[in-house]
This record gives C-alpha cells, sequence and structure tokens, in this order.
C-alpha cells in the first residue's frame, strides 16, 4: 500500500500542472462515489433485515397461533363462557327488557295523550 502511495505521487510529480488536477480531481470524485455507495449499503442492510424479518414473521406467525390454538383438550376452555361474562350478559338481556318494557309504555302513554 505504501509503495503503491509512492508510485501514484511519483507519477503524479511528473505530470502536467492540469492532467495533475484532472487526477485529483477524479481521485476525489471515485473517494466520493465509494462514500455515496458505502453509506447507502450501511441504510440497505438493516432495511433488508428487517424486510426479511418482517415477511417470515407474517407468512408464519398465522400457522403458529392456529396449531397453538386449536388443541383438542383445550377447546372446552377456549369455548367455555366465564361467570362474570355470563353474568354481565344476563344483567344486559335483563336491562333491554327492561328498556323495551319502558319504551312500550311511552308509546302507550303517548297515544294515549294523542287521542
Amino acid at each position: 500500500v505504501h509503495t503503491n502511495m509512492m508510485q501514484r505521487e511519483a507519477s503524479k510529480a511528473a505530470l502536467k500542472p492540469r492532467q495533475r488536477m484532472e487526477c485529483e480531481l477524479i481521485e476525489n470524485l471515485i473517494i466520493s462515489y465509494f462514500c455515496i455507495v458505502r453509506k447507502t449499503v450501511l441504510d440497505c442492510v438493516p432495511k433488508t433485515i428487517m424486510h426479511f424479518l418482517v415477511n417470515y414473521v407474517q407468512d408464519h406467525l398465522q400457522s403458529e397461533l392456529v396449531s397453538k390454538l386449536y388443541k383438542a383438550e383445550e377447546f372446552d376452555e377456549l369455548l367455555s363462557e366465564s361467570e362474570e361474562l355470563a353474568q354481565q350478559r344476563r344483567e344486559a338481556a335483563e336491562m333491554l327488557e327492561a328498556l323495551r318494557r319502558a319504551a312500550l309504555v311511552v308509546s302507550e302513554v303517548r297515544d294515549g295523550q294523542l287521542w
């Protein structure tokens, strides 16, 4: 590497000032280009990894969850209603029936007052 740099410096000394300037310009452009490429690769690697991770999870998550969910020994437990939820459902049904009766009474009172 050191020998290569010495050869480059020696060849630059043999060049005319305009040629030396053009060589330095080209060298700076190449260095800038490689910096841009390096930054692009550094940006793309995490994005690519995340892309493959997300796609893998997306493809395999549903089948994994379904296989865990559909175990025959757990069907009764999964399909049963908790006592608290059953009580809330009964109370809601009673409230609905009370509201229907109240709406019926209100409509009868309203109809009776109109005639």
